[in-house]
């Protein structure tokens, strides 16, 4: 197992994270042409095209909706995309999305698990012993590989991984890993850090009642098979369709926000990102030690922690900045990212079937300073999988026309929960 060495991001891991379970590689099914991956500059409609299997008005909002995706890399077979579809900007994270908005993304993210739950769905589509996630990302960075890479805008991935996966998964220690960027993708170095950060900054806010924070412990991620992260206990899928539920996922993004900004400041003299290919000037160490000492918010284990992290960061060139741009992996490997960076995980170790929309509910919310993936599920007894959308199992005439049977048959659900009717999937040449 590798060993931590001092002075390199490495050493911000407990110790005892080192010998957490992951998955360095999780095949997704992908499709026998895939297209060649870009930015979304423009709209949402151009970029995503023929994938757009619906769209649903929201009520009070003239200029946003919520499309459904085919997705173009699928996580899993039966999964599905939701995406804030805006004529007006873009809609980035929980925050700058319309409350009504927000909660037909949630409606549809429960409808979801109440649909896959179903005995008859579950037999139809071979779904029985699967488990279900649902996440996002929330990256500003955009110049080097992050959990937000392509498309800026907030779109859900409401994933289900058969029975099947979970069962060929074959765990190894993290500090097996000795691909250190593949290392710190699957848990990124300051996983631990961030969520002391954090906790701290929520102690200014009210969590809704019903609510649990949980230890934070390498040792319990282990145990329970729980992504790494800041955890909650929610009281069950249910509590996502509420004001409350709404209010938590707010009061995370604006406590991890705020947290972020303050900290950034102490560090640089700056709360705000630079532009692409730049990284602010950090100030010295002795500096950095007071700023954060002024942040009364902050825990003693909080301030330690990050003057822990400041030993670690140095800063980069001009030159080293253009030899990087010219070569994206050591990008991934070298350069932080850019601004506040999240996953926010929604799981149970509930299998799919009856049990499932009832059962307790976890949400996990993972930061991050070095890692080029998002979304990493705790599948097959890992904390953290890469998905590998290169290598998977091409989909034939037969799983593709599964995939569009699963797909068609959400969306009969979808826009009968939310419309009272079945939607009539848009055509797109």
């Amino acid at each position: 197992m590798k060993r931590t060495v001092s002075g390199t991001p490495d050493s911000l891991y407990p110790s005892s994270a080192l010998a957490l379970p992951v998955n360095p590689s999780l095949p997704a099914p992908r499709l026998p042409s895939p297209p060649v991956e870009r930015s979304n500059e423009g709209n949402y409609r151009d970029y995503y095209g023929p994938n757009i299997r619906a769209e649903y008005a929201v009520d009070g909002c003239d200029a946003d909706r919520v499309a459904v995706i085919d997705k173009a890399w699928p996580h899993t077979l039966p999964d599905i995309m939701l995406l804030v579809a805006s004529d007006h900007g873009r809609r980035t994270n929980v925050e700058d999305t319309p409350d009504a908005v927000l909660a037909t993304l949630l409606k549809g993210a429960v409808t979801y698990v109440g649909f896959v739950s179903e005995p008859e769905t579950a037999q139809n589509f071979r779904l029985g012993g699967g488990q279900v996630t649902v996440g996002w990302n929330a990256d500003g960075t955009l110049d080097r590989d992050n959990g937000q890479w392509w498309d800026k805008t907030m779109h859900w991935h409401l994933n289900l991984y058969p029975e099947p996966v979970r069962a060929a998964v074959r765990p190894v220690p993290l500090g097996d890993i000795s691909d250190e960027g593949l290392r710190r993708s699957l848990v990124d170095p300051v996983a631990y850090l961030a969520q002391h950060v954090v906790r701290d900054a929520l102690k200014q806010f009210v969590l809704p009642r019903g609510t649990r924070l949980l230890p934070i412990s390498a040792h319990h991620d282990a145990a329970r098979l729980l992504p790494v992260g800041l955890k909650l206990k929610l009281p069950g899928w249910h509590f996502l369709t509420t004001h409350e539920g709404r209010h938590l996922l707010r009061t995370l993004h604006q406590a991890a926000d705020r947290a972020y900004r303050q900290v950034r400041r102490a560090f640089t003299g700056s709360p705000e990102p630079t532009p692409p290919w730049t990284r602010p000037t950090l100030l010295p160490p002795e500096q950095v030690s007071d700023q954060l000492g002024r942040l009364t918010w902050l825990s003693p284990v909080s301030r330690i922690s990050l003057m822990r992290l400041r030993r670690v960061l140095r800063d980069v060139t001009d030159r080293e900045l253009h030899l990087l741009r010219d070569h994206r992996a050591f990008a991934n490997r070298c350069l932080t990212l850019a601004d506040l960076s999240y996953n926010l995980t929604l799981l149970t170790p509930t299998p799919v079937g009856p049990a499932l929309p009832e059962a307790p509910v976890f949400l996990v919310m993972q930061l991050k300073l070095f890692s080029y993936v998002g979304h990493a599920p705790a599948v097959g007894g890992a904390v953290a999988s890469v998905i590998d959308r290169h290598n998977g199992p091409v989909m034939d005439e037969a799983l593709l026309a599964q995939r569009r049977a699963f797909q068609d048959a959400y969306l009969t659900r979808m826009g009968t929960v939310l419309t009272g009717r079945a939607p009539v999937p848009e055509v797109h040449q």
